[in-house]
C-alpha cells in the first residue's frame, strides 16, 4: 500500500486502530447491472483476488459479509476469515436479482422513492437507514482494537459505511461508484472514524 493507507493516530487504549473494507469480487449480478443477489464469483475473479492478497498489507483479523462472494473472496485473505452478519448485503426484498431498468419500468414510484428516501423500503426489505444503523453499530464496536482489521463486504455497503464517515446524507450513496475489489481505509483515533483511503487498487491482474 501507498503513504496513503498508512495507519495514523491512536485510540484510547494507546494503539493505532486501522480498517480496510474491500468490496468483494464481481459477481454475474455486476456484469447483468442487477440488484445483487447471493452468487459465487465469476471465473476470472479468483485470479484478481488473489493477486490482491498479496498486495494488501497484513492484518490483525479478516472478517467477512456471509454471502457466497465475500466469502469465496475473503477466503483468499485468511485462511479463517469471521463471519460478520452485521456486513451483509441489503435486503432487497422482491427487487432481489432484478435490474433497476425492468424496476424502473415496472415499479417507477417505487424506485423513485427508494432513491430518494433512504428510510424507505417500497420493495418489502431493508431501508438504507436501517443498514447503516448494523454497520455502525458493529464499526462502533471496532474502536481501540488496534492493528488493522480487514473485512469484506458489498459495494452498497461500503458506499452506505462512506456517508456515514463522511457525515453526508444517505443519498450519497448514488454519487460515488465502489468497483469489485475496491477498497476503503478508515483510522480510529478510539472516538470516531476518519477516511484514510478511498478508490481501487492498481488492478492486480495487469502488474
Amino acid at each position: 500500500m501507498n503513504d496513503d493507507m498508512q495507519e495514523g493516530g491512536t485510540g484510547r487504549n494507546g494503539r493505532a486502530s486501522r480498517l480496510t473494507l474491500l468490496c468483494r469480487g464481481a459477481t454475474a449480478s455486476n456484469r447483468l447491472s442487477r440488484l445483487s443477489s447471493d452468487e459465487p464469483l465469476l471465473p476470472k475473479e479468483a485470479l484478481r483476488a488473489r493477486l490482491l492478497a498479496g498486495r494488501l498489507p497484513a492484518s490483525d483479523a479478516v472478517f467477512s459479509a456471509p454471502e457466497i462472494a465475500a466469502r469465496e473472496t475473503a477466503a483468499f485473505l485468511s485462511a479463517a476469515p469471521a463471519p460478520c452478519d452485521a456486513l451483509r448485503d441489503v435486503d432487497y426484498g422482491r427487487w432481489n436479482g432484478r435490474r433497476i431498468d425492468e424496476i424502473a419500468a415496472d415499479e417507477p414510484s417505487g424506485l423513485r422513492e427508494w432513491m430518494t428516501d433512504p428510510a424507505s423500503a417500497p420493495h418489502g426489505g431493508e431501508s438504507f437507514e436501517a443498514v447503516r444503523a448494523r454497520c455502525t453499530a458493529w464499526l462502533d464496536g471496532q474502536h481501540g482494537a488496534g492493528g488493522h482489521r480487514l473485512a469484506v463486504t458489498h459495494a452498497v455497503v461500503l458506499k452506505i459505511v462512506l456517508a456515514h464517515v463522511l457525515q453526508a446524507p444517505l443519498t450519497a450513496v448514488w454519487r460515488a461508484d465502489v468497483e469489485p475489489l475496491g477498497l476503503m481505509t478508515l483510522t480510529s483515533d478510539g472516538r470516531r472514524w476518519a477516511l484514510r483511503f478511498f478508490g481501487a487498487h492498481p488492478d492486480p491482474a495487469s502488474g
